[in-house]
């Protein structure tokens, strides 16, 4: 509109144009001033001012005089001790006796040997005397081919595109450099050449890390089983969804956890169908520590607590934008409420007296009046402002809030479920996607698998090349725990 049109408009007609501006221009202030630390935005997502240069000071760089170091200590027996022994005297010359006293300094050296070992299977053919039937023994179950890979090799190749989310094309490379089998160089006879395809094979392609994949994921159903079967057991579990690409479309990788164990599916919708295909918190009778996603309250069996930490962020959104009064003092609240609880736990204790619990539902309380004032609820309109959003969440779900007070099991955030997500994102960053669904659904997998291994304080690969071999029955070091 020019400006000799709206010198002709009514006053009351540039006062509507005037709010409905000034409201668009404090939502869009509100999106350019969102951080991570204000909202659910990633902390990738802020920018980063250039780094100052480090103060000087008269101090030099590493350990003061008087500092006590620290340093490695190897707990087992060196594979090999070489003596370095002086031969002559550095002063005079004159050759030297053999020392017969102990080493005045000791050093050790951490190397790795990278050997390939092939294991050539004959299978014989013996006829009985006796009727003349041809006898043979068979193969092992692991030596389906003329070319096979033990575990060992298999085990390197999950761990580095699922764990270490490293491209499957850049693992073969690298796998062929490390387990470097010589190819065999055949004259180009047809006859000979069909001999030739088969040792062809040697060399790791993407396609043989895919089925490996595939395998391994197929082989680790039993141990998946158990640990979900820990997670709908446990008193406390962690949920929380996050996106992930399939063949070029949104999924969700949905979570479920706790402090002994990682349960991690793939669906393409986010909501309840989701949940429920990945199957624990339909089962599962504890407290569910999450996010707020509606859905989650679905799930009538279980009590539900909320991520303090989500909500703090939230608040102070509120703060940074609208600088109202109930969104501050909500926040101390929060703070004083986890120092107190933290502080009782240190002394021991396992609940708070009932006055103190009383004295803060009684500010909460005071906190959403004041809340109340500040964001008058609006009937003409449809969509309430963020404030209001969040202040009727904390009105709500104020039970679920406050649980961490109420029972010291219940943790103040969902950082548990934050953490057993982290890996999808990061392969998300490195490859940007999954071509199939069957990636997707492996990759939960086998990040299952290998979380909870991690968990327990197993050794990844042993863990993975124990399920492949058929050796590992279960990665849960104890029995079922509550969390």
């Amino acid at each position: 509109m020019k400006k000799e049109e709206l010198i002709l408009l009514e006053k009351e007609t540039l006062v509507e144009i005037i709010l409905k501006l000034m409201e668009r221009v404090t939502k869009l202030e509100a999106q350019i001033c969102q951080n991570s630390s204000n909202s659910s935005k990633p902390p990738s997502s802020d920018w980063k001012p250039a780094k100052m240069p480090r103060p000087q000071n008269s101090m030099s760089q590493g350990g003061q005089p008087g500092h006590k170091g620290n340093f490695m200590k190897i707990e087992r027996e060196a594979d090999e001790t070489i003596e370095i022994n002086p031969i002559v005297c550095q002063k005079c010359g004159m050759e030297l006796p053999k020392p017969t006293t102990v080493a005045v300094e000791t050093r050790e050296k951490i190397d790795v040997e990278i050997r390939t070992k092939v294991t050539k299977y004959e299978q014989y053919e013996v006829i009985c005397p006796c009727c003349g039937k041809k006898n043979r023994e068979e193969f092992p179950s692991d030596v389906k081919s003329h070319i096979s890979y033990g575990e060992g090799v298999q085990s390197i190749g999950v761990l580095l595109t699922n764990h270490a989310n490293v491209s499957y094309g850049k693992t073969a490379e690298i796998m062929n450099d490390v387990f470097e089998v010589p190819i065999l160089n055949m004259p180009k006879i047809p006859a000979i050449q069909r001999i030739a395809g088969i040792f062809e094979h040697i060399q790791v392609s993407t396609g043989t890390l895919v089925n490996h994949v595939g395998e391994f994921a197929e082989k680790s159903e039993p141990v998946l089983d158990e640990i979900s079967e820990n997670v709908k057991q446990g008193e406390i579990g962690h949920f929380d969804e996050t996106s992930v690409r399939v063949k070029g479309k949104n999924h969700w990788l949905h979570t479920a956890g706790n402090s002994a164990a990682t349960y991690n599916t793939v669906h393409a919708k986010r909501g309840q169908d989701g949940t429920d295909a990945n199957g624990v918190l339909k089962n599962f009778t504890g407290v569910a520590v999450h996010d707020c996603w509606s859905p989650y309250f679905k799930y009538e069996n279980a009590r539900h607590a909320l991520c303090n930490a989500h909500l703090l962020r939230e608040l102070q959104g509120v703060i940074d934008n609208t600088k109202q009064k109930w969104a501050e003092q909500m926040q101390q609240l929060l703070g004083e409420m986890k120092k107190t609880v933290d502080d009782f736990k240190e002394a021991g204790e396992t609940e708070l007296p009932d006055l103190m619990l009383k004295l803060f539902d009684d500010e909460y309380e005071r906190i959403i009046k004041v809340g109340e004032a500040e964001n008058p609820r609006d009937t003409s309109k449809r969509k309430q402002s963020k404030p209001r959003n969040l202040l009727d969440r904390f009105s709500q779900y104020r039970t679920e809030i406050n649980r961490f007070t109420a029972d010291f099991a219940v943790p103040f955030t969902n950082n548990q479920a934050e953490r057993d997500i982290r890996n999808a994102k990061v392969k998300m960053k490195v490859s940007g996607g999954f071509r199939s669904d069957d990636g997707a659904a492996n990759f939960g997998k086998v990040s299952s698998v290998i979380a909870t291994a991690k968990k327990q304080g197993l050794s990844a690969f042993k863990t993975v090349s124990g399920i492949f071999s058929g050796s590992l029955k279960s990665v849960f070091v104890k029995p079922l725990t509550s969390d």
